[in-house]
């Protein structure tokens, strides 16, 4: 986002996520109650007019119902990482946030097998938020997929990987623009250091156990982009 936010031609709001679009928020937030976060823009010397496309931040807890009905003609952008890991990763987040109500990642992950935990009951399904195949052919039955962006987070972040070329040109952007002016190996690794922060390791059981399950969504990925993701392991 802050890469993006030096972007001559992008708006990014001050609030670090808008959320008009997720489901909880459906009965007490209107359009006009969001639109605020968007004025700056026409009072910003921006070359390029803000288009009435808008790029929704997805994640599974957002409806596109919704989105859809609110902006029918935006561009949709998903940046994605390894499933096995994010699953670790947020489930670790939660329980530093106090989200979370068990200890281990193991046990979590065995009440979502169980059907303890549904996505039904409670937003902590690990499983369940990662995998993509659901939640990518959801959206994508609202948007035609080339209004569907997909990023890999293990390439946009690898400074041997022209991860960015694909965005700017789903977002008609000048070739390196995005990253002009930065030194791309420092700023790369900044992000990559506030983002992967140190856990103790996944269990060689559990890792095998969630990399079966979701295979079919490495898979699914796979196949939507046209080429096996040399980042992910595929077991």
């Amino acid at each position: 986002m802050q890469i993006l936010d030096e972007h001559p031609q992008i708006f990014i709001p001050s609030r670090k996520e808008n959320q008009f679009f997720r489901q909880s928020q459906i009965t007490d937030t209107t359009p006009e109650s969001f639109r605020i976060d968007f004025e700056d823009a026409v009072h910003t010397e921006y070359k390029i007019r803000i288009p009435e496309d808008r790029i929704l931040h997805g994640e599974p807890e957002y409806d596109p119902v919704r989105a859809h009905a609110g902006c029918p003609h935006a561009k949709v952008i998903f940046t994605l990482r390894d499933p096995t890991k994010r699953a670790y990763i947020q489930f670790q987040h939660a329980l530093q946030e106090k989200k979370e109500t068990v200890k281990n990642f193991e046990h979590a992950v065995e009440a979502e097998l169980a059907g303890l935990r549904t996505p039904e009951t409670t937003g902590r399904c690990w499983i369940y938020k990662n995998q993509y195949q659901t939640h990518i052919e959801h959206w994508l039955s609202f948007y035609p997929r080339e209004k569907v962006f997909i990023m890999i987070y293990e390439e946009w972040t690898d400074p041997n990987f022209n991860g960015f070329k694909g965005l700017e040109d789903f977002l008609g952007l000048r070739a390196g623009s995005i990253l002009e002016g930065h030194d791309k190996a420092a700023f790369l690794h900044s992000v990559k250091e506030s983002t992967n922060k140190k856990f103790p390791p996944l269990s060689e059981s559990t890792q095998e156990q969630l990399e079966d399950i979701l295979a079919v969504d490495k898979t699914y990925i796979s196949n939507l982009l046209g080429r096996q993701i040399k980042h992910w392991n595929y077991m």
